[in-house]
């Protein structure tokens, strides 16, 4: 199952609505599935922003995406009203922005070899055993492009399509802002090295 809430579910039902669920007599389910909308897209800006606040080369900035994060972590704990009005659009502005800022100094520590690719659209391309290291492919389409043996350190992956993309024996270890969700969609095997918060879907150790 691809599907990753980032916690958003529990946070909605434990927190916002203080363990009640859309069965209550008292909750309406349609505002509840979108004040979780809301929370989860609070709670995926939130992911990100704790793996930026772990980067060494973002050290210099930790204290402006702490501050960052906990102005989040207070949003996802108004009142469904209060979410319900939430101007999500101007918090992820002010979330992409800081997070191209980390994206910047990472790629100025990595060495790479190969060009920066201009292009978003890799569908179906071979990169096979490619050093792709510090590349940006933030919102890029990568599928079902062959990443087999690739090294893909401090690579920005910050939304980018993984569905069926080939990630068997690639190094993702030092990769940045990449989610369980898209490792989930992606074919890897057991000799793929993923980031340590991120778990080996059980197909690939077959």
């Amino acid at each position: 199952m691809a599907y990753d809430c980032f916690g958003a579910g529990q946070k909605v039902t434990q927190t916002v609505y203080h363990g009640k669920s859309w069965q209550d007599k008292d909750v309406k389910p349609d505002e509840m599935y979108r004040v979780f909308l809301a929370v989860y897209q609070l709670h995926q800006m939130l992911w990100y922003l704790n793996e930026a606040a772990l980067l060494i080369p973002a050290a210099d900035i930790d204290g402006v995406i702490e501050s960052a994060i906990q102005d989040l972590n207070r949003l996802t704990r108004q009142t469904p009203e209060a979410l319900l009005k939430l101007d999500l659009e101007a918090c992820r502005e002010k979330t992409n922005r800081l997070l191209k800022e980390v994206w910047h100094r990472v790629q100025n520590t990595v060495k790479s070899t190969v060009e920066p690719q201009k292009s978003v659209d890799f569908i179906g391309k071979d990169f096979k055993k490619a050093v792709l290291d510090g590349q940006d492919f933030s919102m890029s389409l990568l599928i079902a492009a062959n990443l087999e043996g690739c090294s893909l350190g401090g690579a920005n992956l910050l939304g980018a399509d993984l569905r069926d993309a080939n990630l068997k024996n690639a190094d993702l270890r030092e990769s940045i802002f990449l989610t369980q969700a898209q490792v989930n969609t992606a074919k890897g095997n057991a000799y793929t090295k993923l980031p340590e918060f991120i778990t080996c879907p059980k197909t690939w150790r077959k």
